[in-house]
């Protein structure tokens, strides 16, 4: 058998599917009163709310008047709204909830300090020393690099978000394999000349730590232990395959939450990831560009989601992509090095951030005037899921059929049929 994993995967899909699918989301009566206690591990500021994260519920509050401190440990009195009835012009907020690993969202009424936990507290100041150093040295381009670096894509406004929709570079602000992977080449880096299971240590620390700080959203959760498995194969110099791994993360995230497969995150970090190793060395025989290829194998397996799921379609995906892939290590390294040389030299900082923006300016005029031509994107008012189902089971048919020849052809070679297998 090839990939065990990948079957094990598909199945527990099955199963997650067959599990959740028409079942009822909890058993909460609507607007009960509820009282909990927890950790606050984030606080994000919405337009019309502000939200907190504790334990397993998501609390907002509508007043906007409360200023709890991320790392306090808090009791909480409200409402909790069953996710059952929280479903938004066809959209099952509910169960998006769900998928994101929370039990329910709660409108918060009365609370109480009741202690305070060191290690957020000191996630909270890291993370806004981060986001405030970037709102004052970018001022106006502070929102791009912190959907970028922190994934808080809340504060874009909607023309920058229809900008990246239209040009099919929405990736770039959504934390996935991209980010991480820059992040762990930057850490490999500077930290060339260490012993191989320390550099492992080290990175799968900070990994985690970076994980915490922008939230264990589905899509991050992935990115990381993906990219964590991945580096530990290459430490103990043990062969690859990014399909089991891909698939060993897969059945751990589902196994922990069966909602997961109904997270667009999850859905496109997933097959996004599934395309490129799949698809990319393919495409880069005969296009001989890893920008384009990339771009293209990441598209085959996503494409029927983001025309069901956003009613649209990029079409000039491949341009969106080499205007702005080839930069973005650049901008992330940069803004990095930048708010660290902010406590050290203001000056060197200051020049970097000039560079920067730069780099960023450029970007965005590229992209809007790329966004607002007439073919940029199709929209569609009535997508139809027969379409994606047939889409799938052509692409799904044709994987299973190279895969079932690379098969034989591996068993040929073992029989010593294929002198060069």
């Amino acid at each position: 058998m090839r990939r065990p994993l990948l079957i094990l995967f598909t199945l527990l899909l099955v199963i997650s599917f067959i599990y959740t699918n028409n079942k009822s989301l909890d058993n909460i009566k609507d607007k009960e009163k509820i009282t909990i206690e927890g950790i606050v591990k984030d606080k994000i500021e919405k337009e019309n709310y502000d939200q907190y994260k504790i334990g397993h519920y998501l609390v907002n509050d509508y007043n906007k008047n409360l200023d709890i401190k991320t790392g306090k440990i808090v009791k909480i009195s409200g409402s909790i709204k069953s996710l059952d009835n929280m479903n938004y012009e066809n959209f099952n907020y509910g169960r998006y909830i769900k998928s994101m690993g929370y039990k329910g969202v709660i409108a918060i009424k009365n609370y109480s300090i009741i202690g305070e936990n060191q290690f957020y507290i000191n996630i909270g100041k890291m993370k806004n020393y981060i986001r405030d150093g970037f709102r004052y040295l970018y001022k106006d381009s502070s929102d791009f690099i912190n959907s970028l670096i922190l994934g808080q894509k809340d504060s874009l406004s909607e023309e920058e978000k229809n900008m990246f929709s239209r040009t099919g570079t929405s990736h770039v602000i959504a934390i996935s394999g991209l980010h991480t992977g820059i992040l762990c080449t930057m850490i490999s880096i500077i930290i060339r000349g260490i012993n191989k299971f320390y550099k492992l240590i080290i990175i799968t620390l900070i990994m985690i730590l970076y994980c915490i700080i922008v939230g264990f959203s589905p899509s991050i959760s992935r990115a990381i232990v993906f990219m964590v498995i991945m580096y530990l194969a290459v430490f103990m110099d043990r062969k690859r395959d990014g399909i089991s791994t891909l698939s060993l993360v897969g059945s751990f995230l589902l196994i922990d939450n069966p909602y997961i497969i109904y997270n667009t995150s999850f859905q496109l970090s997933f097959l996004a990831t599934l395309s490129i190793i799949y698809f990319y060395k393919i495409i880069n025989k005969y296009i001989k560009n890893s920008i384009v290829s990339v771009s293209v194998a990441a598209n085959i397996l996503t494409i029927p989601v983001v025309y069901y799921t956003f009613k649209g379609i990029p079409t000039l995906f491949i341009l969106g992509n080499m205007i702005i892939i080839p930069v973005i290590g650049i901008i992330m390294s940069l803004s990095i090095i930048s708010v660290i040389l902010f406590e050290i030299s203001i000056f060197l900082s200051k020049i970097l951030v000039y560079l920067n923006k730069s780099i960023i300016i450029m970007v965005y005029y590229l992209l809007e005037k790329l966004s607002v031509m007439e073919l940029a994107y199709i929209e569609v008012n009535n997508p139809k899921l027969f379409y994606v189902t047939f889409y799938y089971i052509l692409i799904f048919s044709y994987m299973i059929y190279r895969e079932l020849r690379i098969m034989k052809e591996q068993e040929n070679g073992l029989q010593g049929y294929y002198k060069e297998y």
